[in-house]
């Protein structure tokens, strides 16, 4: 246990938390007991009113502040925490990394990424085939012509 801690315990701070407790909840009570004064009773609970008023702008206007510097010292904070951790160690002794990669080879589906680029390359081959199977045709259907003396514009 910390020094704190144990200093929090000890009987002497309870006793003056109980005594201190003990005297703002009868000074409430006194107060609230003068309030219910004829002549004072009035002015007091006006000047609650105003103070507790004061006190609700005084808050609404200093939240915002508040929030800021929350934030400012929540982002020094984490990058103090980022800092001192070695992520990738981190990473490799909480992450089961072959898992991981089974799951995601899993999720894909590696055969039919196969078939469908393997059919526009079967495509592709077929099509330049019969594109050179036609102008060898053409060509040796011109060379025939030639050899036998035939005109191109007569067919």
């Amino acid at each position: 246990m910390t020094d704190a801690a144990q200093l929090l315990k000890h009987p002497a701070v309870t006793v003056a938390a109980g005594a201190a407790a003990t005297a703002a909840a009868s000074a409430g009570q006194v107060y609230l007991a003068c309030e219910r004064l004829p002549f004072v009773g009035s002015r007091l609970r006006r000047g609650r009113a105003e103070l507790s008023h004061r006190g609700d702008v005084v808050i609404k206007q200093s939240i915002e502040p508040v929030k800021a510097i929350i934030a400012t010292v929540a982002a020094q904070v984490v990058e103090l925490v980022l800092d001192e951790l070695d992520l990738n160690r981190l990473v490799r002794e909480r992450i089961d990394l072959i898992g991981l990669a089974d799951d995601v080879i899993d999720g894909v589906d590696l055969q039919a990424i196969i078939r469908q680029s393997t059919a526009t390359v079967t495509e592709n081959v077929m099509s330049d085939v019969r594109t050179q199977g036609e102008r060898a045709d053409d060509m040796v259907s011109g060379f025939v012509d030639r050899l036998l003396g035939r005109r191109p514009e007569l067919r």
